[in-house]
């Protein structure tokens, strides 16, 4: 037996409760309706309901549909790399929860603000990225005719967040890279090395075949902007690739990539994370290192140890990315003045 309503719901159809955005039907196993607007009467919320059990209801347009569509588009499936379209995903949760059930056009700059501020009182990165895919799906329904209104985020400033990241030691890179290599993890030892010496990302690391492997350097193009670099060879890059090769070569199956697993297959970000996480974890148990440390960590490392144009080495598309990696103090002259006798 159902809950018994309160005596003011009384006259309401079976199923259909107020909320913010007027009446909706809400059956357990069913998709929840929007059936009424806020002010309908009585008589007008019976008859939407008897619509709607006739399939005669006409659903409101609501943003989850919006992103719905956009996640359906092609500009989304083909022009979107996987990894940002399982962030997008991601960004999407909280989004559609706060935003799901409105009307796009109803989405205006303070109800922006109002979820901002909230949810970068806690999670200030989390909050600016959910705002830009926000932006992004907005501007999308607007130009195909689904959004009437001007993007409601474009007046909504994003957070100000200190860059993430710290940098490695060259002690902390030694002792955990040799406690790598003493645990077995040839391959986590390796894509280290390559990282750090070619200032690149993790995701790009993994991605690596064989086919990148050129008489002059190693071919490394970013995932995140498509950016293509040769990083020339020098000693200890050209033997950190030759040991990738050499290593897990027993499996039976082999792919090309240079970093694999030791089944042979090409590293998940997830599964060489869950052993990069672990390690991390018995090295600071072990005390070989004082403090845990990102993968990603390792191009601020390479950033800040780099002498010459940082934005060439690292391949950002401007100087000012560039230099959020690069930890280094500058080095600036100072005055000097004869000091009277």
């Amino acid at each position: 037996m159902g809950r018994r309503r309160n005596p003011e719901n009384a006259w309401m159809p079976p199923h259909v409760a107020r909320y913010k955005n007027g009446y909706r039907f809400r059956k357990h196993g069913e998709p929840t309706k929007h059936i009424a607007a806020p002010d309908a009467s009585q008589a007008e919320v019976w008859v939407a309901y008897e619509k709607y059990l006739a399939g005669l209801v006409q659903k409101i347009f609501a943003f989850a549909d919006l992103v719905e569509l956009y996640f359906a588009s092609p500009q989304y499936t083909k022009h979107i790399k996987p990894q940002t379209q399982k962030d997008y995903h991601r960004y999407s949760q909280r989004v559609l929860a706060v935003f799901g059930e409105m009307e796009p056009d109803n989405i205006t700059s303070p109800l922006v603000q109002m979820s901002m501020d909230a949810r970068g009182a806690e999670y200030p990165t989390s909050a600016n990225r959910e705002r830009t895919f926000l932006g992004i799906v907005m501007k999308w329904g607007k130009a195909r005719g689904f959004v009437k209104i001007e993007d409601p985020t474009a007046v909504v400033k994003t957070i100000k967040v200190k860059p993430g990241g710290r940098y490695v030691e060259d002690w902390e890179y030694q002792a955990f890279w040799q406690w790598l290599g003493d645990h077995g993890h040839v391959m986590h030892q390796c894509a280290m090395e390559i990282s750090y010496l070619c200032a690149a990302r993790q995701q790009d690391v993994l991605a690596l075949t064989r086919a990148e492997i050129q008489e002059d350097g190693l071919l490394i193009v970013q995932a995140k902007t498509g950016k293509a670099q040769l990083k020339l060879w020098s000693s200890s890059l050209k033997e950190a690739v030759d040991r990738a090769v050499a290593t897990n070569t027993e499996a039976q199956i082999q792919t090309t990539h240079i970093i694999r697993s030791r089944v042979g297959r090409a590293y998940t970000r997830t599964g060489f994370n869950a052993v990069w996480q672990r390690e991390q974890r018995a090295a600071l148990a072990a005390g070989a290192i004082k403090q845990r440390f990102r993968f990603h960590d390792l191009k601020i490392k390479a950033a800040s140890d780099f002498e010459g144009d940082v934005q060439k080495f690292t391949g950002h598309k401007t100087r000012s990315m560039a230099e959020r990696y690069n930890r280094t103090a500058d080095r600036a002259p100072s005055l000097d003045r004869n000091t009277p006798t």
